[in-house]
């Protein structure tokens, strides 16, 4: 059994068509299709039933896609700690971000990363976070940064790097920033005027799901594809929002903003970052990766 007939393995599981998993494998399809019967050969069991244009798994290759994930996974793990001991001085990292992280959250990690590998070219790609997980998917960047994941997929890592409540993020004169804690509830931020970000914004979907929660009608006054914008709106005085404290960029006009916790809001979500499990990362992105997780598991303590 060999490392690319597990990849190989996965990509079709994920695709359910040889031919795209051949695509995301670099490989021939033919190539692709021999490993995998190859693999089913050695273990003695069929892992897909071939069904004309596509492939699904058996039950057995259901079992086993949950062991090729973890030693995949396991390997990538042992590439990234062995990045600690290689050079990496020089390179490209190609890197997708969804809109809001790479507003406030990524610029400081480029920058650090920067400083100490000042050879190594950054490329990031802003996109919605969907658009940024098909990216990883397809290798077009090596990994990615996004706002509460909701990814099934075989071929793609998520390693959570923190959690953060959302927060009622208001003018510093606001009503709602005077009200006792237990009164700032979601119905009651529901009364005033709410911007948001469109419809396409994992973090507009995330409010969605908590007002659906609370038995709440979401009525929206602006709705704007930047959250630089729908911070500057809170400034303006246009009315409040709902934001992830890691959203907020830390700047000298914040001071004109409060962040304040929703009584009736408990739950977290997760902010990660994504890559593939098939393939190898270059040295320089396993060394960006190994300092976003310092960084960040430094900044949660």
């Amino acid at each position: 059994m060999e490392i690319r007939q597990l990849s190989y393995f996965l990509a079709a599981a994920h695709t359910q068509n040889f031919r795209q998993a051949a695509d995301l494998s670099l490989v021939t399809q033919p190539a692709l299709s021999r490993q995998i019967a190859a693999l089913e050969k050695e273990l003695g069991m069929q892992l897909f039933k071939r069904i004309k244009q596509h492939v699904e798994l058996t039950p057995v290759g259901e079992t086993f896609a949950a062991y090729a994930r973890n030693a995949l996974d396991v390997l990538q793990q042992g590439e990234l700690e062995l990045a600690r001991w290689q050079e990496g001085q020089s390179g490209t990292i190609l890197i997708g971000c969804n809109h809001s992280l790479a507003v406030a959250f990524l610029p400081p990690l480029l920058a650090s990363f920067r400083s100490q590998y000042p050879d190594i070219q950054l490329i990031v790609n802003v996109q919605n976070s969907d658009t940024v997980i098909a990216m990883v998917e397809r290798g077009e960047v090596e990994m990615g940064f996004i706002y509460d994941p909701s990814v099934r997929s075989q071929i793609v890592i998520i390693k959570e790097l923190f959690r953060q409540p959302l927060q009622l993020l208001a003018a510093l004169e606001h009503p709602l920033t005077r009200l006792e804690a237990q009164e700032r509830t979601l119905e009651r931020i529901s009364r005033e005027p709410l911007m948001m970000m469109n419809k396409e914004a994992r973090l507009r979907r995330v409010v969605e799901r908590l007002f659906l929660q609370h038995n709440l009608v979401l009525q929206t006054a602006i709705e704007i594809g930047s959250s630089a914008g729908l911070i500057e709106l809170v400034k303006q005085g246009c009315g409040v929002t709902l934001i992830a404290p890691a959203l907020l960029r830390q700047s000298s006009g914040n001071d004109q903003l409060c962040l304040l916790p929703v009584a009736d809001v408990s739950e977290t979500f997760s902010f990660a970052l994504i890559y593939r499990r098939i393939g190898s990362l270059s040295v320089p992105a396993r060394q960006f990766i190994n300092m976003v997780v310092q960084a960040t598991s430094k900044a949660d303590k």
